[in-house]
């Protein structure tokens, strides 16, 4: 594809002339082939325009920058390289984004649950589909790995084009903030979009809530989303309800109720009123917050056509979802419960619903991840601390930070007895080791990820694969 092509839609300055063709595109030197167009990224620690000779010698043909560089070759001048980056992605994949219905699942917690049940049902109801999320990238059968929650959008837009030309339908996909802060969304307008809740996380980038709010808000308009649903028991959801026309749900005055709820410790019952017809939802995704994730997927599916039966019938038939309330039970009835919760409010919503069906102890093994949002530290320590007999203080993904400095911010707000094991394995080892048939083990903060990230460096590790060599579970 040539370069006039790619800039479609694109306001812009040109130093020099010419219109290449472009091969491939990259953000990242190590990315740069032959016949590349590279993007000059300002990031947190590294500034693309720094890098550009770099780009070049690797065979870079052209370059989208924010200010003229010391270079012949050919410059694009753009206010805002990012935005450009996603414009351009779209452009160079054929503006496969348009050609596929685009569902956006958008909150603080809940996504990757939410986009498990609604795949199901949507895949029940005859739809080709494909998720992108934290767990990794789904089409056709196959699982594909990826870093982050919503892809940065020249690794988005190439896997938008794959689900294309493989036929897919209809393409689920997680928004994170820092997706919508940073622009990757640019030229991706939703079908449908869901809002699930809003609390406390990432404010080591956002800085304050408020900030952290905006953004959230600011992805429900027009421009990104033709129709919204969102959740009438949170503050923002009302917010966003009344910004754009939205289908709300939740557990009293909403479109969608969820009425006569029975949590158990294995699923939950409910019967949900979902647009005039009424029927009675079996769910093995317990909790209450589960409750609210099949509402979501099940007012987004009756939005898009899909009938009742077909839903209640497919949130029915979600066993789990991995690395999120994932249980393990050992032979002697002790429960080990895998999440990603990671947050004070999915560290609530995951801790009430254990303890209130533990006969035993509650005991729970959580890190803090460094390089994050510090100030959340003593908030999960003390949400902790609100519901568990016992805590194994331990590593998430320590980063650059030092591991007891982060055990230390954390330890001071602990008010129940604790021990401190920084080694992940070793603490999971020593909480099963205390337990007994009766109890819970909750291992929180990492759900599905296969990784440990020190130094710069991810390390092979599965908080799952952890608790089944333990156990000796094939």
């Amino acid at each position: 594809m040539y370069l006039q092509q790619i800039l479609n839609g694109v306001s812009y300055h040109a130093i020099g002339t010419g219109n290449p063709e472009i091969v491939s595109l990259a953000c990242d030197t190590s990315q740069v082939k032959k016949g590349c167009l590279f993007f000059c990224i300002k990031g947190a620690k590294h500034d693309g325009h720094d890098s550009f000779r770099k780009a070049i010698g690797d065979g870079a043909v052209a370059i989208i920058c924010e200010h003229p560089l010391e270079t012949q070759i050919l410059q694009i001048v753009v206010e805002d390289v990012r935005a450009v980056m996603s414009i351009a992605a779209k452009n160079f994949y054929e503006c496969c984004a348009d050609k596929l219905k685009i569902i956006s699942i958008v909150g603080t917690n809940g996504k990757t649950s939410t986009s498990y049940v609604l795949e199901a049902i949507l895949s029940k109801a005859g739809y080709n589909t494909a998720v992108i999320g934290t767990n990794g990238v789904f089409f056709n059968g196959q699982r594909h790995s990826q870093s982050l929650t919503t892809p940065d959008p020249i690794e988005l837009h190439a896997w938008l084009w794959q689900m294309y030309i493989n036929k897919v339908d209809l393409v689920i996909m997680e928004v994170s903030a820092h997706a919508i802060a940073l622009r990757k969304m640019i030229g991706i307008r939703s079908e449908v979009a869901i809002f699930t809740n809003f609390s406390q996380d990432h404010l080591d980038f956002f800085k304050t809530m408020d900030n952290y709010r905006k953004v959230k808000r600011s992805f429900f308009c027009t421009e990104f989303v033709k129709n919204a649903v969102t959740n009438a028991d949170d503050e923002l959801g009302r917010e966003i309800a009344a910004l754009i026309p939205s289908a709300t749900y939740g557990i009293e005055h909403a479109d969608v109720v969820a009425t006569d709820i029975q949590i158990g410790k294995e699923k939950s019952i409910y019967k949900v009123e979902l647009f005039g017809k009424t029927a009675l939802v079996t769910t093995h995704l317990a909790g209450l917050f589960n409750v609210y994730n099949t509402l979501a997927a099940a007012t987004c599916a009756a939005i898009l056509g899909v009938d009742v039966d077909t839903i209640v019938d497919a949130i029915g038939e979600v066993r789990c979802v991995s690395g999120r309330n994932e249980t393990i039970v050992r032979s002697d009835g002790a429960r080990i419960v895998v999440d990603f919760a990671h947050t004070p409010d999915g560290i609530q919503n995951i801790l009430s619903f254990l303890k209130r069906t533990t006969e035993g102890k509650l005991i729970v093994v959580f890190g803090c991840g460094g390089n994050r949002d510090k100030f959340k530290r003593p908030l999960m320590a003390k949400t902790v601390s609100d519901y568990a007999d016992f805590a194994v203080l331990t590593n998430d993904n320590p980063r650059y930070e030092d591991p007891k400095l982060i055990a230390r911010d954390a330890s001071e707000a602990l008010t129940c007895k604790y021990k401190i094991i920084l080694n992940r394995s070793q603490a999971t080892e020593y909480a099963l080791s205390v337990a007994t048939g009766s109890d819970t083990v909750a291992i929180l903060g990492k759900g599905a990820e296969e990784y440990q990230e020190l130094r710069g460096r991810k390390f092979p590790y599965s908080d799952v694969e952890v608790v089944r060599k333990l156990l000796r579970v094939e």
